[in-house]
């Protein structure tokens, strides 16, 4: 048994989080005590040396989902009212190990206890009441050498008993599935949590998702899919958002291993039966990049991706593997199934990530609006970017003959702004970002008019990529 007395513990609840944790009870939030960033506080400051202390020759380690917990996190694990101190260690001698250690704040004199197993790294850690018995689980994943485990832990009358771990439970890591991911959450709006594990087999190049119940300290699979000819497992990005005001869905964003792609899927709990969405239907969308799902016109449902591979331009002298602009289509599910299933537009949206701002293409201009940036007068704090407007196609091969300009963006550093030799003294000021002021130039007035336009209306078309 370790000793540390820590001085001030029960008056941690009033230290600000510098973390976020993901649960639907913000009463229920950990606080991260400590993270990457500087510690100004000085009460959490003194908790972190001691806990530094505390861990002596093991190295305190900040697991591979640090948007949700921290290297030290508060949080009441046993539901005593009183908050106990998790923090994450890694040893590194003949044997590696990684676990955690759980102060009892309600006994500061013999407070630590410790969990550790043989690990390189805890790939995620998370608290959650997977059962709905007011404690909460601790949830690791932990790769030790080429293999991901999952581990499940309770701490319950000054104890941590080990409930599920490879020696007990190796139903994820049969048949060569190596690589292991967890998502947690209420899927079906029944008040309790699902343990969504997701596997992946390198020589099969297939990924099963399991729907999982957690009850009397025992893991039940509900239902499971397979997908096949998924690349890696490092690519592989699942989300949960919603396919309606009430009902929930995995976001999954798949890496083809037949190309350098990304399918989409959308999976959902209806009857206690995974549900497909899109499968291998014509409605089944194909993006060359991976982009994440969000509620683009924020009306609560989450939309799909789809990006217009033409409209994509790549820096050629950058080492970089993402697109300096593109257009992306956004989308939702039609909430129907097989061969009916399928996406309704919902915007357009050109995202240019070279000087970090977003342009929401009006309706009447979708498929028929093409940027091109002016490279005669580039130059590293000043870039022009040409709106072209063609009443066909914005990629059809008469394009070029049909296409007219609407209006020239200047994009200019603030620091240059009074530099009168690089702006136009006719622009309009459209939008500001911390680093850049935007305006407009050389406006067709006549042909923004014919599509119920102007500079005023504009200005609300253009904000900062998210």
């Amino acid at each position: 048994m370790r000793l540390l007395k820590l001085v001030g513990v029960l008056s941690l609840v009033t230290i600000i989080s510098t973390g976020c944790y993901k649960n639907e009870s913000m009463n229920d939030n950990p606080i991260n005590l400590f993270d990457e960033l500087p510690i100004y506080d000085e009460e959490k400051k003194d908790i972190a040396d001691s806990v530094s202390t505390l861990a002596g020759s093991a190295n305190l380690t900040l697991p591979s989902n640090s948007i949700e917990v921290g290297k030290i996190n508060e949080i009441d694990l046993n539901n005593d009212k009183k908050d106990e101190i998790v923090f994450f260690e890694k040893k590194e001698d003949i044997r590696n190990e990684v676990g955690f250690t759980v102060l009892d704040s309600s006994d500061i004199e013999n407070n630590d206890i410790s969990y550790m197993e043989s690990g390189n790294k805890i790939e995620y850690a998370n608290f959650y009441d997977l059962d709905n018995d007011g404690n909460k689980e601790i949830i690791l994943l932990v790769q030790d050498k080429s293999t991901t485990t999952l581990t499940i832990c309770r701490y319950e009358n000054g104890k941590i008993d080990e409930l599920i771990s490879k020696l007990s439970y190796d139903k994820f890591n049969k048949d060569s599935f190596t690589k292991l991911g967890v998502i947690v959450d209420n899927l079906d709006n029944d008040n309790n949590l699902e343990l969504v594990v997701y596997n992946y087999n390198y020589k099969t190049k297939e990924m099963d998702l399991n729907i999982c119940n957690f009850k009397d300290n025992q893991i039940s699979v509900v239902d499971s899919l397979t997908f096949k000819n998924v690349r890696n497992f490092e690519d592989i990005n699942i989300s949960v958002g919603n396919i309606s005001s009430k009902d929930k869905a995995l976001f999954l964003s798949l890496p083809n291993a037949e190309d350098n792609g990304y399918i989409t899927e959308v999976v959902y709990l209806e009857n206690r039966k995974l549900v497909n969405a899109f499968g291998d239907t014509k409605s089944q969308i194909l993006n060359g990049y991976y982009i994440p799902f969000e509620d683009a016109n924020n009306d609560g449902i989450t939309n799909i991706p789809q990006i217009d591979p033409k409209s994509v331009t790549i820096d050629t002298l950058s080492t970089s593997t993402f697109p300096n602009s593109l257009i992306i289509s956004w989308n939702k599910y039609n909430g129907k199934q097989g061969e009916d299933a399928d996406v309704i537009f919902v915007s357009q949206i050109y995202y240019n990530y070279e000087v970090n701002f977003r342009f929401l293409i009006p309706n009447n201009l979708v498929g028929k609006l093409s940027i091109i940036e002016d490279t005669e007068n580039k130059n590293s704090n000043y870039k022009v970017f040409n709106f072209y407007y063609n009443s066909i196609s914005a990629y059809s091969e008469i394009a070029a003959h049909d296409r007219k300009i609407l209006f020239t963006l200047n994009v200019a550093e603030k620091t240059i702004v009074d530099d009168t030799k690089n702006m136009n003294k006719t622009s309009n000021n459209v939008y500001e970002s911390d680093k850049y002021i935007f305006s407009i130039s050389d406006v067709n007035a006549s042909e923004l008019k014919k599509l119920d336009l102007n500079i005023e209306i504009l200005k609300d078309y253009f904000s900062e990529v998210k």
